[in-house]
């Protein structure tokens, strides 16, 4: 009997392959069946006089089959043994006959999916023969629960499994729950005869679930059943993907947050909300799984590129808190990041950025970059993107009255020919507007001073002086005093104007002048601003 044959379906005439399926954890049952195409007969011999006694049958009945015989064959239907003429018989699926079945076992290598944007990816192959629990049908596909969440196997390399048991020969182990990643293709083992036997084979570079641990191997789950993976194959989470004691380019940066992403399945999602002048990607990573949501950016001005170190190392520690179910500074994050989202774009401007850390040929236009910056080589002091535009002067919040522009494009403080015209500006413009942020922080540097006001006023102006008094007596950092006239277009004060939340420009560091925040200043930074997501995070704003 060979239980990886695959049902055909087709004409009488290509026949003969028989499909199985497990009625138990033991026993199978070689079955196949077909369907009438057309109103017919069935016809039995009468044992009694030898006469062929017929009766008509319907078209789409299901019966059984059981031999050829010439151009008739013999069937069961109704528990009765007769012949129907062959034209009017087809193979129907062993999901036809049995669409409630729980259960299903692979008749082949089966490639194992999981949903993406662009459709079905691959992850694993399930081995031929092996039953798994089934959670439903989408699509041509059988639906199974693999690490919590849904995997796909085509349905046509399935047959249902009917009042079958699963196997098991798996330790229960130490009870545990952390996520893995495998280093390359891994093999998922059950017990079989004392034997520890490959299921299924995983992709590198997929994250797993475990939910114990037994001497050599981690336990995860996979379609009801149990299975090992030995732990020399998979990498473990150590909270520690991000370095910030080093100068973040946008590469390093990319780099990071899909590795992030990749660990924390559950918790992070990394999406691309617009993209640069010389289209870079800009980035926005979501952490935590509540419907609250706060907003945190960072390197809106190039030469300011530290900030990216400070949200990168925020992003990295609060996922791995969450993970460890670990306080920091006093917050619970599991349970705070359970009932708060925060989003951070830890560089609004790359191709800015890019120009101070490698200079003019960093651009796709090296030559235009250049006349921009009077031709110095040096783009130590640039604030500007790519073509010269302060991104920090672009919202339409006063924008009219900006003090101090230029008039032209330049390494800072020119505010552009409108609002909203430069990509990354317009992005960050339109992606808040897609949430409802109850608080942001934009990230600069430097001065170690805290902007809080634009033409706030009551019980508006006190709610947000009252969250910017927590923020000052975390960081040390002076507030910025409110003041009758604002030169606005900044990020914050957009946000504070249109939104009516409270929104807070941070500058981190002592002053440097025209030129980046030296990395030796970033574990001061770190210490002073390590919490303030997750303070925004806990406050409770209407």
């Amino acid at each position: 009997m060979n239980t990886g044959m695959k049902l055909v379906i087709g004409p009488l005439a290509l026949l003969f392959l028989l499909c199985c399926y497990t009625i138990s954890s033991a026993t199978t049952i070689e079955e196949r069946y077909m369907k009438t195409t057309a109103p017919t007969d069935f016809s039995q011999v009468d044992e009694a006089t030898g006469e062929t006694v017929t009766q008509p049958i319907p078209i789409d009945t299901i019966v059984r089959f059981l031999s050829i015989d010439n151009d008739r064959t013999q069937v069961e239907w109704n528990g009765q043994t007769g012949y129907i003429p062959s034209q009017f018989l087809q193979d129907i699926s062993l999901w036809d006959v049995h669409p409630d079945a729980n259960q299903l076992q692979t008749t082949t290598d089966s490639a194992l999916y999981k949903k993406t944007t662009g459709g079905y990816k691959k992850m694993a192959r399930v081995l031929s023969g092996e039953t798994l629990q089934t959670t439903g049908e989408e699509a041509g596909y059988m639906i199974i629960d693999f690490n919590g969440q849904p995997a796909y196997i085509a349905k046509s390399e399935t047959i249902p499994v009917i009042d079958g048991q699963l196997p098991g020969g798996v330790q229960p182990g130490s009870p545990m729950n952390k996520r893995g990643v495998t280093k390359y293709t891994t093999n998922l083992l059950y017990s079989k005869n004392g034997q520890l036997t490959p299921m299924a084979r995983i992709q590198s570079n997929e994250p797993l679930l475990f939910i114990a641990s037994y001497r050599d191997y981690f336990i995860t789950k996979i379609g009801g059943r149990t299975a090992y993976v030995n732990k020399k194959d998979v990498l473990l989470p150590s909270g520690n993907y991000v370095n910030p004691l080093k100068v973040y380019t946008y590469e390093q940066m990319t780099a990071d947050l899909k590795e992030i992403v990749q660990w924390y399945p559950g918790l992070a999602s990394l999406e691309v909300i617009g993209k640069s002048v010389d289209g870079r990607n800009l980035y926005a990573l979501k952490l935590g799984k509540g419907r609250e949501e706060v907003f945190i950016n960072a390197s809106h001005h190039a030469r300011e590129h530290i900030t990216t170190n400070v949200t990168m190392e925020m992003i990295d520690q609060y996922a791995y808190a969450y993970e460890t179910n670990k306080k920091i500074d006093g917050y619970a994050v599991k349970n705070l990041l359970d009932r708060v989202s925060i989003y951070f774009v830890p560089m609004v401007n790359p191709d800015g950025v890019s120009l101070v850390q490698k200079g003019a040929n960093s651009a796709k236009n090296p030559a235009a970059a250049l006349k921009i910056n009077r031709n110095q080589r040096s783009f130590a002091a640039w604030k500007a993107n790519v073509r010269g535009v302060d991104l920090n002067r672009q919202y339409p919040a006063g924008w009219p009255t900006i003090c101090c522009d230029p008039g032209k494009p330049h390494p800072q403080n020119y505010k552009g020919p409108k609002p909203l015209s430069e990509p990354e500006t317009k992005a960050l413009y339109d992606f808040t507007l897609k949430h409802r942020f109850k608080a942001s922080a934009a990230y600069h540097s430097s001065g170690q001073i805290i902007f809080w006001h634009f033409y706030q006023s009551g019980a508006q102006k006190t709610r947000d002086y009252n969250i910017a008094k927590k923020i000052n007596r975390k960081t040390g950092y002076q507030l910025v005093p409110p003041k009758k006239k604002y030169s606005g277009g900044g990020y914050t004060d957009w946000f504070i104007q249109s939104q009516k939340k409270p929104g807070f420009t941070i500058e981190v560091a002592p002053y440097v002048g025209h030129r980046p925040v030296p990395m030796t200043y970033f574990s001061r930074i770190w210490k002073q601003n390590h919490s303030i997501g997750l303070l925004l995070a806990n406050e409770r704003i209407k």
